[in-house]
């Protein structure tokens, strides 16, 4: 099995109803409107005990869903789309449907770089057109570096549903726990520039021709097993 690694997104603890470890709902209607444009809207609540806003960003990808998944599943597609993210790398072990990776975020100086370790996992939602990845923060796997501030919690939740044969519905759930300290300016702009950047770079980044021409490959029960480029299809 080729080794496999989701796009990492920066500082944020995802809270999502399909997630085993969730707090907030994905159907919570109590989403407030902070960002429409460029065919991202982006939705915030507070959190109790939390300074930072967790998110709901969605839009509308101009890429077939296996274009999309193409990326998700590239390593080095953190580095591609996701906004401040300097480095992600898969760790050895696991599958395509559960596997770790770790991450590096970079912070807008004076602010420490934040790294994490995460658990990944990839499954099918209702049928094959729609495709769950979750993340979530774990100890251990990778050691403490003098340079970086380990973050304590995250996890992540990203849904992909296809529209059409070119077009593909991302929403995406988010909320952080970046430890140590931050400065207000910063932590107002987390729940907004980090989608809003991310996603109209990710819509440029599906459309490359590296990643067109894969295929999804299922298992007998239906579950999602791998992403197929086209010299192995």
């Amino acid at each position: 099995m080729r080794t496999v690694l989701t796009a990492l997104q920066t500082l944020v603890l995802v809270l999502t109803a399909t997630s085993l470890h969730a707090e907030v709902p994905t159907n919570d209607e109590n989403w407030e409107q902070a960002l429409n444009s460029d065919g991202i809207e982006i939705h915030t609540r507070n959190l109790e005990d939390s300074r930072i806003d967790a998110f709901r960003a969605e839009t509308v990808l101009d890429a077939p869903l296996e274009a999309v998944m193409a990326v998700m599943a590239k390593p080095e597609s953190c580095m591609e789309w996701v906004h401040q993210c300097s480095h992600a790398e898969n760790l050895e072990g696991g599958s395509f449907r559960d596997r770790y990776a770790y991450s590096i975020n970079d912070m807008p100086w004076p602010v420490s770089d934040r790294d994490y370790v995460l658990h990944i996992r990839t499954h099918t939602g209702r049928n094959r057109d729609h495709i769950i990845i979750e993340m979530e923060s774990v100890d251990g796997r990778v050691e403490k570096k003098d340079d970086y501030v380990r973050m304590p919690e995250s996890s992540t939740v990203y849904e992909l549903f296809r529209r059409d044969d070119n077009r593909t519905r991302l929403v995406w759930y988010q909320h952080a726990a970046p430890g140590g300290s931050l400065p207000n300016w910063l932590v107002n702009r987390l729940a907004t520039d980090i989608p809003y950047e991310s996603l109209r770079t990710l819509n440029d980044v599906v459309q490359k021709e590296r990643y067109q021409g894969h295929e999804l490959a299922f298992d007998e029960q239906g579950r999602l097993v791998d992403v197929i480029p086209p010299e192995e299809g």
